[in-house]
């Protein structure tokens, strides 16, 4: 029901091109962004959009819709820190699939834009993302989400030519639809979602994170610091 419910949304979206004549449904920039057989953990697939260390002894993959807000959230506010404390440092592995959210045709057209656009540039598209999610959505309030969409492929690096012929290509849909479905296999039902080496964990702070994976890695929490006491009188 999700995939024929965003393939007729994904159509609406190219009339609203007036581009009737874009019919080939292969032509990207490029395919879907890999992380490389050689140099992946054991819970990535070769398919998976992956940062940090291959070999590290945890792996955080995150389901989240670029249409969510509780993502965007998350994005802004937890991962900055996150990723400095633990991918940048070689610690975690951090893996992101796409879920459909929130208004899913129109992350459908979001996740199709990081696809056909540079993969190099897929995690910088991904962010920009979430940096206009609440433009775009009261854009597409307002009957606008062609405009707000084409601008969106603009500043990703595609042409509206391309960003038509991107919106046609089914295969690729398929592609991050089938991502979406081992998400659903282990049990998501919400984003953001976070899957600790393997298992669906209940997490969304930096807190909760580091208590999952803080033992994974033989650390131990860190300690906070204690409050300030006033002087005494």
């Amino acid at each position: 029901m999700i995939r024929t419910s965003i393939l007729i949304s994904a159509a609406a979206l190219l009339a609203a091109c007036g581009n009737g004549t874009a019919t080939d449904t292969t032509a990207t920039t490029n395919t879907v962004a890999t992380s490389g057989d050689a140099e992946r953990t054991p819970f990535e697939r070769p398919d998976d959009h992956a940062i940090g260390n291959p070999n590290a002894a945890v792996t955080v993959m995150e389901f989240a819709s670029v249409t969510c807000p509780a993502c965007a959230n998350w994005h802004q506010t937890v991962y900055p820190d996150f990723k400095a404390k633990y991918v940048d440092t070689g610690k975690v592995r951090y893996v992101f699939r796409e879920f459909l959210a929130g208004a899913p045709d129109l992350a459908d057209a979001g996740f199709m834009i990081a696809l056909c656009a540079n993969e190099d540039d897929w995690f910088k598209n991904i962010k920009l993302q979430f940096d206009r999610q609440s433009q775009i959505l009261t854009l597409a309030q307002q009957g606008q989400a062609r405009e707000a969409y084409v601008n969106l492929a603009k500043s990703s690096g595609l042409s509206e030519d391309e960003f038509v012929q991107c919106m046609a290509n089914d295969t690729l849909r398929e592609e991050y639809m089938d991502r979406m479905q081992s998400g659903i296999d282990m049990g998501v039902a919400g984003t953001p979602a976070f899957v600790i080496n393997g298992e669906l964990k209940r997490v969304f702070t930096l807190e909760s994170i580091e208590e999952q994976i803080l033992p994974l890695l033989g650390e131990d929490m860190p300690v906070a610091d204690a409050p300030e006491q006033e002087p005494a009188e």
